[in-house]
């Protein structure tokens, strides 16, 4: 057994040496660069292009089997024009040979310089190398080599590379037929020893310059790769990726960002693991972890959660190159923070727990987003507090009507419906805010749930406490048809109708406590064209308040005065009516408001009221008929027993803005009048009194 031994390590030697000795001799026999014609026909004959090999070739075979090319160059397709469609100015590879015998790869760093790679797309859809992947059988070749390798092929032992090395590279994509060009350049990549279970160094950088969009920016990534020997777990620690990139679809013309991280990819576990994440961009800083299971599977799983830092809303909104809001208070889109747990899946997305902050606003819930393709969205928030009209506009030197209700207040600043968002809204949410201030109308405890799908919108239940009651409403948006309508059914019970004038609109015209009711609908996309088309019925009920800005029982005295010839009496009272009920109903067409039972009560005045308001022109038509019950001298005056029971119109013109009241007295002692002269006829006849009846007999009916 030991000769047999001496002999078989005899073999080896020699043979081992016989390698050797013919290694060297191949170098001195053999000069790869008498093959570059016959290199650059076979190339030709099978693709129809032309091989260019400048530079030289050279060929290593111990220790190192190696090829080193320099400068080649391979044409373009035909039609795609004169350069060529790949060149490189020198490419070396190295692979050591004694450890091939052993099945394991050991190459020495693989170095690619200037390699220059242009592809390109006709106005026909064909590319320049559709007649490089066009050869016959290939698909089965390949087909086949697998098979041999899975029958008796065996992986390698091992696989050890001495780095990467590619410098000066370009690359551009020329797409004709859709007139774009994409082009990367000074590309560098170089990597420290790849060996599997060992750290190793990488460092890729380029530029990027396109058409369509048009844009331009520098790319970098740096970070330390790990990948075990089983090739299934791959670790880049300390990873960094930063942009620099301008052009026209950049917000702001330009943006600079970085990203820092930790990856962890395990194939056979399929998990992914990102520990820890920090994004620098637009002036904020997010941070954050996330992993996954599951992760090449149908339905993998993620979550993780994102912190953004506290940062200035105003310098992001300027960063994004947009105009920063002129806003009332000055001092707001001054500080913003948030968090965000979160969980998703290849089918949902969902905030498990959000917090936000908006200078002094703190909004917390939670929120889901189902099916990506037709999203579905739920929510559960809160708010604690917020004052909108700091965020508005500075009031214009011409205040605008200022809308009546919260329900109302958020469409009367509204332009155009979004038709088309509504109609593709799938959301089902609730929404509770602490207090609100909104077109200075003031509430609290707002709740409200809505629901959205197919273009079908409904807010309902909605409910507030305001000035000193509540309001609750059922709105509907309903935007199926080319027309979108909207109903509205609100309540406001126990308002008191005083401070919330005030805060609407800046006078408190009316005070008392009141209840309202709306059942209204109205169509159209702008707020316009629902005011023209309103339509539906009101009522309103007002107790122990006042009407201000017009003393009804003052009016009726001046007329009485112009009619006997008399100077105005002075009025010491308040310029306004006071009532202990007032009541009524309203029906509305295409934004015309009729009223025909207006009643109002107080120990001194009847007052009954018909007639109409346009909302597009802010038009009134109004009549209220007034008769006196009691004592007028409460109203600041004399009393007129006179006119004690006698209907007395007053006539309301003008606009919503500037109101005319005219009473007519004349006509109200009409009946009088006529009552008197019948008994003067009855009296002294029908001769003397048309001697007798002259200016004086008028004028001393009131004496």
């Amino acid at each position: 057994m030991g000769k047999l031994l001496k002999i078989i390590l005899s073999i080896i030697v020699v043979a081992v040496g016989l390698v050797a000795v013919l290694a060297v001799a191949l170098l001195f026999i053999v000069d790869p660069n008498d093959y570059k014609a016959q290199i650059a026909s076979q190339v030709e004959q099978q693709t129809g292009r032309t091989l260019t090999i400048e530079g030289d070739m050279a060929l290593s075979v111990f220790p190192w089997l190696g090829l080193d090319i320099g400068k080649t160059q391979l044409s373009n397709a035909e039609g795609f024009g004169d350069e060529p469609m790949a060149q490189m100015d020198a490419v070396q590879v190295r692979v050591k040979l004694l450890p091939l015998l052993r099945n394991t790869l050991e190459m020495d760093t693989v170095r690619l310089d200037g390699l220059q790679l242009n592809l390109a797309r006709a106005t026909d859809g064909s590319t320049n190398w559709d007649d490089l992947t066009g050869a016959t059988g290939a698909e089965d070749e390949r087909e086949d080599d697998t098979a041999t390798d899975d029958a008796g092929g065996e992986l390698l032992g091992g696989l050890a590379i001495g780095g990467v090395e590619v410098t000066g590279a370009r690359l551009v994509w020329d797409d004709r037929s859709a007139d774009s060009r994409y082009e990367v350049s000074d590309l560098s990549f170089t990597t420290g020893e790849i060996e599997p279970g060992a750290p190793f160094d990488l460092d890729l950088g380029f530029s990027v310059a396109a058409t369509q969009p048009q844009l331009s920016g520098r790319f970098e990534l740096t970070g330390g790769i790990w990948i075990d020997e089983s090739l299934q777990v791959f670790r880049i620690s300390d990873a960094r990726f930063g942009a620099d990139v301008t052009g026209e679809p950049v917000p702001g013309g330009r943006q600079v960002l970085s990203l820092a991280s930790d990856i962890t990819l395990d194939l056979e576990q399929q998990t992914l693991e990102l520990p820890q994440m920090v994004l620098n961009a637009l002036g904020m800083e997010i941070s954050g972890q996330a992993s996954g299971s599951g992760i090449s599977g149908d339905d993998p799983q993620f979550r993780g959660d994102v912190a953004i830092a506290e940062f200035a809303p105003r310098d992001v909104i300027a960063a994004l190159g947009q105009d920063v809001p002129v806003t009332s208070d000055a001092t707001v889109l001054g500080k913003a923070d948030a968090s965000l747990q979160w969980d998703a899946s290849g089918r949902h997305f969902a905030a498990t727990s959000l917090t936000a902050h908006l200078d002094d606003t703190r909004l917390a819930g939670t929120a889901r987003l189902d099916d990506f393709t037709a999203p579905a969205i739920g929510f559960e928030l809160q708010l604690d507090a917020i004052d909108v009209d700091r965020y508005l506009p500075p009031p214009s030197d011409t205040p605008e009507a200022a809308p009546a209700t919260p329900a109302t207040a958020a469409g009367g600043s509204a332009g155009m419906l979004p038709v088309e968002t509504l109609r593709g809204l799938n959301l089902n949410g609730s929404f509770k805010l602490g207090s609100l201030k909104a077109f200075n109308l003031r509430s609290t405890n707002i709740e409200f749930s809505v629901s959205a799908k197919d273009g079908l919108v409904r807010v309902h239940p909605a409910s507030a406490l305001m000035y000193q009651g509540q309001y609750t409403g059922d709105i509907t948006i309903d935007a199926r048809k080319d027309t979108p309508a909207i109903a509205m059914h609100e309540r406001m019970n126990g308002i008191q109708a005083g401070p919330l004038l005030k805060d609407l609109t800046g006078d408190d015209k009316m005070l008392g406590k009141g209840d309202l009711t709306a059942k209204l609908t109205a169509r159209g996309n702008t707020p316009e064209a629902m005011k023209g088309t309103l339509s539906g019925d009101m009522s309103f009920a007002f107790t122990e308040g006042a009407v201000k800005g017009v003393n009804i029982a003052s009016l009726i005295r001046t007329a009485q005065a112009k009619l006997q010839s008399k100077p105005a009496p002075a009025d010491s009272g308040p310029n306004q009516t006071d009532f202990a009920e007032l009541k009524g109903t309203a029906r509305v067409t295409n934004g015309v408001i009729d009223n025909r039972d207006l009643t109002m009560k107080s120990p001194l005045l009847r007052i009954t009221g018909e007639g109409t308001a346009g909302l597009p022109d802010e038009s009134i038509d109004y009549l209220l008929t007034t008769k006196i019950v009691g004592s007028l001298e409460g109203q600041g005056g004399k009393s007129l027993k006179e006119l004690k029971g006698v209907a007395i119109p007053i006539r309301i013109g003008g606009t919503f803005s500037k109101p005319t009241w005219t009473p007519d007295l004349g006509a109200a002692v009409g009946d009088v009048v006529q009552e008197k002269v019948k008994k003067e006829i009855e009296k002294k006849g029908q001769d003397l009194l048309k001697d007798k009846l002259d200016d004086k007999l008028l004028k001393g009916l009131f004496k």
